[in-house]
């Protein structure tokens, strides 16, 4: 058994917040790709797919899809996970998204959610996403944004919390606009997601979500942006 850390963020996604946070995510992942038309034709790629969260949900819309993480033990979860909804245009590969085990030019829609933040170097990773990824297609990056209030969470109890959450770099819009810039994407669009407080009081923070987007719209947890 491979463990990488990653887990932990896994089991995370099975408690409240986490349940909020990948409910929000997975509302502005839909919700982009509704706005931009894409035509469901060709594979989609969910790339350091954890238990296959966000994958799944690209099949629920239609997408024929294939989740790829370095940890075996999450895409042994996530295949089973898939086989229990009957998820039949779903496969996971274990993988690691530095050294993509998928010919150039395949995909037409690629993912990647939360993950380069947690990767010793993003630039090799995003070289693969982009070779992997057919000419015409797009690329939706969803990171956590340093400058916000889970960012400066995280920056505060760095020092005295182990996990791979607490390990991360997060970036800011400007940070990770110009590394997709140099890497060679074009930035089509920059969307914000999570308003919520990174609380474990759920209830309360839903209430305060709508005040937060209000005066701290600029400052979204999570950065989801659109690329070809």
């Amino acid at each position: 058994m491979h463990y990488t850390g990653f887990e932990d963020i896994d089991r995370w996604y099975d408690k409240p917040l986490g349940r909020l946070y990948l409910k929000r995510s997975v509302e502005g992942l839909t919700k982009l790709i509704e706005n931009l038309n894409l035509e469901r034709e060709g594979y989609a790629l969910d790339a350091g797919c954890g238990a296959g969260h966000y994958t799944l949900e690209l099949a629920k819309i239609g997408w024929k899809t294939v989740g790829v993480d370095i940890s075996d033990l999450l895409v042994r979860r996530a295949t089973h996970i898939a086989k229990e909804k009957d998820a039949y245009n779903t496969h996971f590969v274990q993988g690691d998204i530095s050294s993509l085990p998928f010919p150039s030019d395949f995909f037409s829609l690629v993912i990647c959610f939360n993950v380069l933040e947690f990767i010793p170097d993003a630039r090799p990773a995003l070289r693969e996403l982009k070779r992997v990824l057919s000419p015409s297609g797009l690329l939706v990056l969803g990171v956590c944004n340093r400058k916000s209030v889970w960012g400066l969470f995280q920056r505060l109890q760095k020092p005295f919390r182990k996990g791979a959450f607490f390990k991360g770099n997060f970036f800011t819009h400007e940070e990770i606009g110009e590394l997709v810039t140099d890497v060679g994407f074009r930035l089509v669009k920059t969307e914000g997601e999570i308003y919520f407080l990174p609380i474990p009081f759920v209830s309360l923070s839903l209430l305060l979500e709508s005040v937060i987007k209000k005066y701290l719209g600029d400052f979204p947890g999570c950065l989801i942006l659109s690329l070809s």
